[in-house]
């Protein structure tokens, strides 16, 4: 069982997930987030939430093949699981291959989808919606675009829920 949350930029995405996952599953809790090095807006958050759920939370930076959070000796018991940045997984990811590897990387989120589905541990994954704005001209810009729209897709087909966030209102979609 795993919701889907999607959004824009600074929606309460992040914030819902948390509230969700909490209510979802005893403590502790596992969030998973793909991080960019030298982010440090980010590295802030992560510290105020641990901060805010210092006793609950365990908090871990997203794997390369990021069904892996879905293995037992990495949930340890946890209740339930946000995957968080998605959308920055898969550029991390995008930027050290070529367009050549895409279909590789959307069967990984294929297998992320499916290990979430059949979880006992309940979830959240949180993703950026990228299907509103325009078409950008730089290639590796559309790259992202292209990918991270199949992968939304792939994730919101499987969810139980699916979430829309807007100026932090929940619109349940599913």
């Amino acid at each position: 069982m795993f919701t889907f949350v999607t959004g824009g930029l600074r929606s309460g995405k992040s914030e819902y997930a948390i509230r969700r996952a909490s209510e979802m599953g005893p403590p502790p809790w596992l969030w998973v987030a793909a991080y960019l090095e030298g982010d440090d807006e980010l590295k802030a958050r992560l510290v105020g939430h641990r901060k805010d759920q210092d006793a609950s939370w365990k908090l871990i930076g997203a794997p390369d093949t990021l069904s892996m959070v879905l293995d037992p000796e990495t949930l340890g018991g946890s209740g339930a699981l946000v995957i968080d940045r998605l959308t920055v997984w898969l550029s991390n990811r995008l930027a050290v291959t070529d367009r050549s590897t895409d279909k590789a990387l959307l069967g990984e989120v294929e297998v992320l989808a499916d290990r979430l589905y059949r979880s006992t541990t309940p979830a959240v994954v949180v993703t950026t919606e990228i299907g509103l704005g325009f078409l950008p001209a730089n290639v590796p810009d559309r790259r992202l675009i292209d990918v991270a729209g199949m992968a939304n897709q792939i994730l919101s087909e499987r969810a139980e829920s699916v979430v829309l966030m807007v100026s932090g209102v929940a619109l349940r979609l599913r």
